[in-house]
């Protein structure tokens, strides 16, 4: 009804986008992969404006946030599990948001998060954080400008109806479209297009393999901008203990993955075709898994030595070369 009548000026639209991105980005790199996982440390100036920007996004206050989001990954697809994808689409992408109890949450898997103050006074104030900054500054924005709806609209209601939707899509899409490479344990799936419309979020079987990992897309090319804003942060100190998990074990997932596979082919070939084959694949997969701990123990040796005698001593430049070799093995 507003826009036909009084259009769309170019502040609402660049406010709009980079409120958007203020608060998406404070539920992924703040509420997701800080608070609820704690893959990398940060100061309490960034804490700070991930639990202000994050209340905006009402999506709750971190301490719930992320207790939810804990027991997801903890009961994954059962009934335990707040978003349980096996229950639909509608349920996993908002309907259970409507059907929380609403006695008050115990909160018991969040005491880490607990002993941080910022932490519980935002969870105290989070609706109040999101009125004034989410909606009342921007209706003062406006009236200076004299389009006080129209700031009100785009960057307090549509914005926060577009952010619930790209957050909901994880719960919902992520678990039901895509790939999975990682893991076949539960319905999560990689998804490069649902990276685009989520800051990266979108590589969720690398995700629910790996939860410890500050990243999701773990490959250059792959659309993060999650794991590139706290790598840049990290430059500058303002974050640190960036979470990685060893290759070797990102491989080894992999390689389960590939048998998983092979073991279902093998099954539809007759009795004496497969049974040969699956003999001289369970003898690569030892091999392999062979290749991959000495490749593993090698790199621990190499930093090990790097950190002791610099990486130019003899110990280090030796497990250099064994790595190269593991390496060109592997690949």
């Amino acid at each position: 009804y507003y826009i036909p009548r009084f259009g769309i000026q170019t502040t609402e639209i660049v406010l709009f986008a980079l409120m958007s991105i203020a608060t998406g980005l404070s539920i992924t790199a703040g509420y997701h992969r800080h608070f609820a996982h704690v893959a990398y440390k940060t100061n309490p100036f960034v804490r700070f404006f991930y639990l202000v920007f994050g209340a905006c996004a009402m999506q709750n206050s971190a301490l719930n946030w992320a207790s939810d989001h804990r027991m997801h990954h903890r009961y994954t697809d059962t009934t335990k599990d707040p978003y349980n994808a096996g229950q639909g689409f509608w349920w996993s992408h908002i309907g259970w948001i409507f059907y929380q109890s609403r006695e008050q949450k115990q909160l018991t898997n969040v005491g880490d998060l607990l002993r941080d103050p910022l932490i519980r006074w935002q969870h105290r104030y989070d609706t109040a954080i999101a009125l004034i900054v989410g909606f009342l500054l921007p209706l003062v924005i406006g009236m200076s400008i004299g389009r006080t709806f129209g700031m009100f609209l785009w960057v307090g209601l549509i914005r926060v109806v577009f952010v619930h939707h790209m957050t909901f899509f994880i719960n919902s899409l992520a678990h039901m479209w895509g790939k999975q490479p990682y893991a076949r344990k539960d319905t999560s799936r990689d998804s490069w297009w649902l990276a685009f419309l989520t800051y990266g979020e979108g590589y969720h079987n690398f995700h629910h393999t790996f939860p410890s990992d500050y990243r999701n897309g773990i490959y250059w090319y792959q659309w993060d901008p999650t794991k590139w804003l706290i790598w840049g942060l990290s430059r500058v100190k303002m974050t640190h203990k960036l979470h990685r998990v060893s290759p070797h074990l990102i491989l080894r997932a992999m390689m389960e993955v590939e048998a998983i596979e092979a073991e279902k082919r093998l099954q539809a070939l007759p009795l004496e075709i497969g049974s040969p084959w699956r003999s001289r694949i369970l003898e690569a997969r030892a091999q392999f898994d062979k290749a991959i701990s000495e490749w593993a123990a090698t790199r621990a040796r190499y930093w090990d030595l790097k950190m002791a005698a610099g990486a130019n001593s003899e110990g280090a430049k030796h497990c250099k070369e064994q790595l190269s070799a593991y390496e060109s093995r592997l690949n």
